[in-house]
């Protein structure tokens, strides 16, 4: 800790204090917030017979688990199918969460990049995760993500294909409503400039189905701290953020549309 010796002194310190601890807090609570809310507002179990009801509490029994890391958060779920009969279910909360933490992040000016990979892994204790699962969704965030944004790793690509190929019974509910959320997680996908597959929240099925009409405001918070963050990494000759930001410029601009 530092000495403490004079106000100005310590309103400097509670700004750095805010700026780093103030910021992954915030992330923490946004992602809980915004998991609660989703809950209640999709939950339709109240509408449905006893018989749906129960297909319904299949569907939703197992959840993404959470691990906090570091100045970070990892969110995962198993994809086994003998206790879990809807794996696909956690896919998509992930692909919903990462997106809208990252759109939010930019509007908030607290800008987060992140990865969704599949692979294997194992959990030795309750909400500690392990294996190759950690290791490639690390490597994807840092060494290919590198600015704001979701990127999916081409496993995690194959997986849902692998689903949306499958044929399925018309009776078979739970295999159907798989393949469903599937193909709702592939149409919210997009191809970046680099070639890489990102979460796609600026697009119409995204905004449609989560953020309506706060997209408009969102858009016009984010595109605005992405135009000072071009300048300021021009003026300081900073050409690797200052192309990275003129990426994520373009892909506002191509969504602009939506937005506006």
């Amino acid at each position: 800790m530092p000495s403490l010796v004079d106000k100005e002194t310590e309103n400097n310190f509670n700004k750095i204090v805010h700026k780093s601890i103030g910021s992954i807090e915030k992330l923490q609570i946004q992602a809980n917030e915004f998991r609660e809310n989703a809950e209640e507002s999709y939950s339709i179990r109240d509408q449905l017979n006893t018989e749906e009801q129960c297909l319904y509490d299949e569907m939703k029994k197992v959840k993404a688990k959470q691990q906090r890391w570091s100045d970070g958060l990892v969110f995962y779920s198993s994809l086994e199918t003998k206790n879990n009969k809807c794996p696909m279910n956690a896919i998509f909360e992930l692909f919903i969460l990462s997106g809208i933490l990252c759109f939010l992040g930019l509007a908030g000016k607290q800008p987060i990049r992140g990865a969704i990979e599949t692979s294997w892994g194992v959990e030795l204790h309750e909400n500690e995760l392990y294996g190759p699962v950690v290791a490639n969704s690390y490597e994807l965030e840092s060494n290919i993500a590198q600015y704001p944004r979701i990127v999916v790793g081409q496993r995690t690509i194959d997986y849902l294909n692998a689903h949306i190929a499958e044929t399925i019974e018309l009776d078979d509910k739970l295999n159907l409503y798989n393949q469903n959320l599937a193909k709702h997680c592939i149409n919210i996908v997009a191809i970046d400039t680099d070639g890489h597959y990102i979460i796609n929240y600026l697009g119409k099925l995204f905004t449609d189905s989560v953020t309506h009409s706060s997209s408009k405001e969102l858009y016009k918070l984010a595109d605005s701290y992405i135009c000072e963050q071009i300048e300021l990494h021009r003026n300081s000759k900073n050409s690797k953020l200052a192309i990275r930001y003129a990426w994520l410029k373009g892909y506002f601009h191509q969504n602009a549309a939506i937005h506006t």
